[in-house]
């Protein structure tokens, strides 16, 4: 299995550099295409919202639409300097399989379904850490997580130089853990470490990160695994965070929302903790 194309959501008025970069420094070690799609609601989206707090007319649709296509003018050219910058073709279409290129695409309509069917004919989705203040960040992880049905890397405040450098796995042999592990095996077959981190909870003893060690050899990855004790007053998700700061780590993997997601606004839970602390990249899927 190759990861050969990497998705990177973005919309109006929306920074993609951090995760254009996280997807270059991945590209070039996986040979990895970088499809960046510009998400923007249509008139009509636009109007429904509008309709209760303003008349509608023919000069306002108007306004509408030029405002969507000057925001993807300006996206799209922020991206063609980007590639400038970095020295990475940008295409139209297919380049060659041995190379990475950047491709645009726009799209209308709102994030959501758009993100849905997009994400499900590439191999990653690249999202940004949900920002309050930016709404398109928290609905693209959403849907990337819950409705695309690939992993899912959200980028923190920091990209290391080298994602690959030393990939910490978060183990608790969960459906949404082991989901990860078998859609992600051509990344991990890149690192040059891999860490297995395996927390002792109640489960300890039915999810061993030895044995997920030994599955990853016969994958052609080397793991080294890690047992995490999990102190009185500091929950699962502080211990992994803490541990994958201590060994060093350039990127995170786990499940997410092992546990149903109500639970976890309601009483926390590590993806959460994840999701509104890590400052690395975190690969996850559900």
């Amino acid at each position: 299995m190759y990861l050969r194309c990497l998705l990177v959501p973005t919309g109006p008025g929306i920074d993609a550099t951090r995760r254009l970069d996280a997807a270059l420094r991945l590209g070039r070690r996986l040979h990895a295409h970088i499809g960046v799609a510009f998400m923007a609601p249509g008139p009509e989206h636009v109007l429904a919202g509008m309709a209760s707090l303003a008349p509608v007319d023919g000069t306002t649709v108007e306004a509408i639409e030029q405002g969507v296509r000057e925001a993807a003018a300006d996206g799209k050219a922020a991206v063609q300097a980007w590639c400038e910058r970095e020295g990475v073709p940008f295409a139209s279409a297919n380049g060659r399989l041995d190379t990475t290129f950047a491709t645009w695409t726009e799209l209308s309509g709102e994030v959501e379904p758009l993100l849905t069917l997009a994400g499900r004919v590439n191999d990653l989705v690249i999202v940004d850490r949900p920002d309050p203040k930016v709404p398109f960040t928290g609905r693209a992880l959403d849907t990337a997580l819950f409705s695309v049905g690939r992993p899912t890397l959200m980028i923190g405040d920091t990209v290391p130089y080298d994602l690959l450098d030393h990939v910490v796995i978060a183990w608790n042999g969960s459906l949404e853990a082991t989901r990860l592990i078998g859609q992600s095996i051509a990344l991990l077959h890149e690192a040059t470490r891999v860490t297995v981190v395996h927390a002792r909870t109640e489960r300890f003893d039915e999810t061993r990160a030895a044995d997920l060690c030994g599955y990853l050899q016969w994958h052609g990855v080397v793991a080294e695994a890690v047992t995490l004790p999990v102190h009185d007053g500091i929950s699962v998700g502080e211990a992994i965070l803490a541990e994958a700061k201590r060994q060093g780590a350039s990127m995170l993997a786990l499940g997410a929302y092992t546990h149903s997601r109500v639970r976890e606004f309601l009483l926390g839970g590590v993806t959460r903790h994840m999701v509104e602390h890590a400052r690395i990249p975190v690969l996850m899927a559900h």
